[in-house]
Order: C-alpha cells, then structure tokens, then sequence
C-alpha cells in the first residue's frame, strides 16, 4: 500500500477564516480611549481664577484728561512651598516670607484706603499646595481687592 503524499498550501488553512481581526483593532481604541481620559483635566478651583490678561485700550475719542490717569497700584504676592512644607508668602510683610496663616491675618488687618484701585498679582510654584493658594486668594478678596493670578517667578 502506497500512500500518495499531498500537497498542502497556505491558502488552504487561512481561507477557512477570512474578514478582518477585531482584537487588535479593539485593543488600541482601548489604549487610546484611556489615554484621552487620564490627559484631561478636571474643572477645579483654577478654572474659576481670574488671568492677568491685557486689556487693549481704543485711543478713539481719548480726552486730554483721560490720558493722564495714574494707573492702579499692583502688589506682587508669591507663594513658595519651603523646604519643611511650609508654604511661605513673599510681598505681604516686607521682604520677609511669612506662612499662609500669618499672611491671611496681615492681609486682614491692612489699612486699605480705595481698594477699587488697588490690584494683587497672585503667583505660586508647582509645588504650593492650591489650598494655600485659595487661603491668601480669598484673603484678599474678602478685603475687596481684585486679585489676578500670574505665572510664578
């Protein structure tokens, strides 16, 4: 008895499954969808903050008088996280760094005249906690005073 030998193909095996592997195809919408969703950010206190943005000023119809309006006055506040974790204030009392607690009753207890024209620039590092950031931005706004924030030195 000879048995006759036969020949095989590729083709033979792959033609039983055609169409196209959704495995892979949904593996990688997979790692995409999770990508997009651990990049975006979620709606926090920064969101609600006010930027320090240039307004322009229209020259049209600008009276002799106008043009010689003093601008308001600017502090510039910056928030550093110290080296013992805790978040010094600098341009509230003198040029000394003060904590978060301690700059909140300082700013309280300021003899502000027109604070209509008075405007705090806010600036903190990566690494200042945004509770300590709210504590000195609320400070100042509970005095009145308009505070915007900026990028840190």
């Amino acid at each position: 008895m000879s048995m006759k030998l036969q020949r095989r193909s590729v083709f033979g095996k792959t033609n039983q499954r055609s169409g196209l592997m959704m495995t892979p195809m949904v593996d990688v919408v997979l790692v995409i969808l999770i990508f997009f969703m651990a990049s975006t950010t979620i709606a926090g206190y920064e969101w609600f903050l006010e930027a320090a943005v240039e307004v322009p000023v229209e020259s049209e119809g600008e009276t002799q008088e106008a043009r010689f309006v003093l601008p308001a006055a600017v502090i510039d506040v910056d928030l550093v996280a110290g080296d013992d974790g805790v978040t010094l204030v600098y341009g509230v009392f003198g040029d000394a760094g003060v904590a978060v607690e301690r700059a909140a009753g300082v700013i309280g207890g300021m003899e502000i005249g027109d604070s209509g024209s008075l405007t705090v620039r806010l600036g903190a590092g990566d690494d200042v906690p945004m509770g300590d950031v709210m504590a000195v931005h609320d400070a100042w706004n509970a005095r009145g005073i308009r505070v915007v924030m900026r990028t840190s030195r």
